[in-house]
């Protein structure tokens, strides 16, 4: 039994001695993790590999070195070998539930033994809050865009009915001008006319009419008497009555 024990001891010792690496690694459900094993830089020319399972013997080899770098068929794991400084770079990309259990480092070697080196991968969820809190952002940077969206279409509908407004308004005075243009007298009376800073002037003469022969024939019905012809005043002509001027200012809205 004692010879048994330590004949297992000897030959993991020689397996494991030419490749080491960590005994276990920590992963997160979704992330990524990067595991490194170190060999003898004699094995420089041989293939190395990553491989799964319990057991050396069956383990799953899931991807195998041709060359310095290769990667699985579904592309989440990258094996890459550096001869020079003798590592063995383990990437595994978007971790799952089902990536954790035993992995092995290995060197092959035809007609000898494989050298591996074991390594207990532990999966781990992420932490709640955290996932929580990418939930919360997700959604206040999608609600934040689609309100800057609105924002962006209410201020172009605001400047499109200002500007309609504005231009009803001009419409509008330019159509109460043209009516008080036209309401404006157009008879020889109207001696100026002016449009000047939104206010029209307008000057109108009225020339007063007499009527001299209707005063003289009143005067001529009356008979005076004698004294009152001797005082009769001269009849002379009444003065021309002068033209009167009259200003209108009309004040435009």
């Amino acid at each position: 039994m004692g010879f048994t024990l330590l004949l297992s001891v000897a030959f993991l010792s020689v397996t494991h001695a030419s490749i080491t690496g960590p005994n276990s690694k920590d992963a997160t459900v979704g992330e990524s993790v990067e595991l490194k094993c170190d060999f003898d830089t004699s094995y420089r020319d041989y293939q190395k590999y990553w491989c799964k399972g319990y057991y050396q013997r069956s383990c799953n080899v899931l991807v195998q070195t041709q060359g310095s770098e290769r990667k699985s068929q579904d592309g989440r794991i990258k094996v890459r070998a550096d001869n020079t400084k003798g590592e063995l770079i383990v990437y595994m990309e978007r971790i799952t539930e089902n990536d954790k259990g035993w992995y092995w480092c290995g060197i092959a070697r035809h007609h000898n033994l494989d050298l591996l080196s074991p390594i207990k991968l532990n999966v781990v969820q992420a932490p709640k809050s955290l996932t929580k809190d990418k939930g919360l952002l997700r959604l206040f940077l999608t609600l934040g865009l689609i309100f800057g969206i609105l924002m962006v279409m209410l201020l172009a509908l605001v400047i499109l009915v200002i500007n309609k407004i504005r231009k009803h308004k001009y419409r509008d005075n330019r159509e109460k001008e043209s009516k008080i243009e036209n309401s404006i007298p157009k008879s020889n009376s109207v001696l100026s006319r002016e449009l000047e800073g939104g206010v029209t002037y307008a000057t109108v003469t009225i020339q007063p009419i007499n009527h001299p022969q209707e005063d003289s024939a009143t005067y001529n019905n009356v008979k005076p008497s004698n004294s009152q012809e001797a005082i009769k005043p001269p009849v002379t002509e009444p003065p021309a009555a002068e033209p009167t001027e009259y200003s209108t200012v009309v004040f435009k809205k």
